[in-house]
């Protein structure tokens, strides 16, 4: 029995070594592989010697026979210049580093871990391992870390720095840990140059471990969600105890006590390319077409494409934007859209500038479209309180390509121009210049028509009636006519809306008479009534003897 025992063991450990030998061999170069990831190659110089690169490298002088022996060296007192030596990070020593604020906007506090002190964060200062920053509503701060990598903590943010470090004095290993409590984080992770190097934010949902990288994080206290959108590079996503690679162009979501979500690929650029190059009007407002997939955006505004400080960070649920009264200046507005899962896509810039001010006056008259009968129209606009003189102008075309009058230093708010003009469409606008010269923008071109006026003929008698005739204006016009006892019209004899240049009536009572007239164009818009005429209508039996000398009594009011 014994035996038989013997031999089933030895068979099973036969039938076990056709498996266990690629396994162990897996195993060590997976060792192997960690290992060389976790070191330090060092270029041997000119009068190098085992003991000065353990003096200027190593955190224990007791390590360089261990130094000697990884990497096989005969002579310890003479190196080859060129040699390349591995070093275990673990055995270099370590420093400290800081985070320099690069920019500020707005509320920004840190509490300081060396002294307990909350303290207004300004550019240029340095944080250290343990600094806690925080950010307020409207406001946010950029940091720039060891290696050059970046981070613009955005509102309503909270930010601990876990550790900041580097290991030696030129190998270019630095360490950055980072906490991100609530709130959202946009990073520009350097490249590493070296392995080793570390790059890591923790969230109460999940931990991102990070090569050279653009990414997004952002975590929610109240539903203790986190999400990570990848630009550039890629990311591990980490939780409860599992890992999920986040590559380029992905993003994902963590809850806390889950593992990390599915990837989710993240939403192509919005099309911004008939935004104006230059914006008149504050707010700053923009329009462009729907993205698909987009159930919101977001929109930011900063002075350069870096957004080292965020002006203005909104979301809407239209693809519009509806940005702050900015100063005037260069600006970029960024947007993108933002998906059902709340993951936020690729971003858009637009460069844009903002010449607002000094602002336009509000234009009075003509208004709107307004129809205007007299062939010299008065134009007046409201007075602003820093204006010196204003820029007028007056032209056949919206575009103002075909300007009848400019006017660039004209003092008052009321204008009669000298010279007459035809009927038809005109377009007139008005811009302001301070005391120091500067004209701001124009305000929106306004459009007015100018009707021909026209003019009733010498009545004629046919039988007991006397008929009025007149000038046409436009096609398709209709005319109301008045004729009135007084001259304010009001005992009105006639009041008669024609569809052509005359006007019938019976043969009113002698006496004095006043006529005016209106057009009315085809959509129903009515123009002011002319000037008024006056007429002295002899009796009927003097006709046909009087009514001449009546017509020399014609008179224009």
């Amino acid at each position: 029995m014994q035996r038989i025992g013997w031999l089933a063991t030895w068979s099973h450990a036969l039938r076990m070594r056709s498996w266990v030998g690629p396994l162990l061999v897996m195993v060590m170069v997976l060792a192997t592989t960690a290992a060389q990831a976790q070191e330090w190659l060092y270029t041997v110089r000119p009068g190098d010697n085992i003991w000065n690169i353990a003096t200027d490298y190593l955190a224990n002088m007791n390590h360089w026979p261990k130094l000697q022996k990884l990497n096989g060296i005969a002579d310890p007192e003479r190196l080859p210049p060129g040699t390349k030596l591995r070093i275990p990070i673990a055995w270099l020593k370590t420093r400290p580093t800081v985070a320099q604020i690069i920019n500020v906007r707005g509320k920004v506090e840190a509490t300081l871990a060396l002294s307990g002190d909350t303290v207004a964060v300004t550019t240029e200062q340095s944080l250290q391992s343990g600094d806690e920053i925080r950010t307020g509503q409207d406001s946010s701060t950029t940091l720039e870390f060891g290696d050059g990598s970046r981070l613009l903590l955005q509102a309503d943010s909270q930010l601990i720095l876990d550790a900041l470090g580097a290991y030696g004095d030129d190998t270019h290993i630095v360490d950055t840990r980072l906490r991100l409590q609530q709130g959202r984080a946009d990073n520009q992770v350097t490249p590493r140059q070296v392995t080793g190097a570390r790059y890591e934010i923790w969230t109460p949902a999940a931990t991102t471990a990070v090569r050279g990288t653009q990414f997004r994080l952002g975590m929610n206290s109240t539903t203790g969600a986190a999400r990570v959108e990848v630009l550039t590079g890629a990311l591990d996503l980490k939780g409860e105890r599992r890992s999920r690679a986040v590559p380029k162009g992905f993003g994902a979501l963590a809850q806390t006590g889950q593992p990390p979500g599915e990837t989710i690929r993240l939403l192509a650029a919005p099309t911004l390319t008939n935004l104006p190059p230059l914006v008149e009007r504050v707010p700053v407002q923009f329009s462009f077409p729907e993205l698909a997939g987009a159930t919101s955006y977001r929109a930011q505004i900063a002075t350069n494409r870096q957004f080292e400080s965020l002006l203005f960070d909104g979301v809407s649920a239209k693809p519009q934007v509806r940005g702050p009264d900015l100063p005037d200046g260069e600006y970029v507005v960024r947007v993108r859209g933002i998906d059902s899962h709340g993951l936020e896509g690729y971003d858009t810039y637009h460069s844009f500038r903002l010449h607002a001010r000094p602002e336009p006056p509000f234009l009075a008259q003509p208004g709107p479209d307004a129809t205007v009968p007299e062939k010299v129209p008065t134009f007046v606009w409201t007075e602003s309180v820093v204006a010196t003189a204003y820029h007028f102008q007056l032209a056949e075309d919206a575009r103002f390509s075909k300007i009848l009058l400019d006017l660039p230093d004209y003092s008052s708010t009321r204008l009669v121009p000298e010279q007459s003009l035809v009927p038809g469409t005109y377009y007139w606008r008005v811009a302001t210049r301070n005391a120091a010269n500067q004209q701001g923008p124009f305000s929106d071109p306004q459009q007015f028509r100018l009707l021909p006026i026209p003019e009733v003929g010498s009545p004629k008698a046919v039988d007991d009636q006397l008929v009025f005739r007149w000038t046409s204006t436009l096609p398709d016009q209709q005319y109301q006519v008045q004729l009135a006892r007084d001259s304010d019209f009001q005992d009105i004899v006639i009041d008669q809306r024609v569809n052509q240049p005359q006007l019938t009536i019976s043969w009113p009572a002698p006496g004095f008479y006043y006529l005016r007239m209106r057009t009315i164009d085809p959509d129903g818009t009515a123009a002011p009534y002319g000037p008024a005429q006056r007429l002295d209508l002899p009796p009927k039996s003097y006709w046909p003897f009087a009514l001449g000398a009546t017509l020399v009594l014609i008179l224009a009011l």
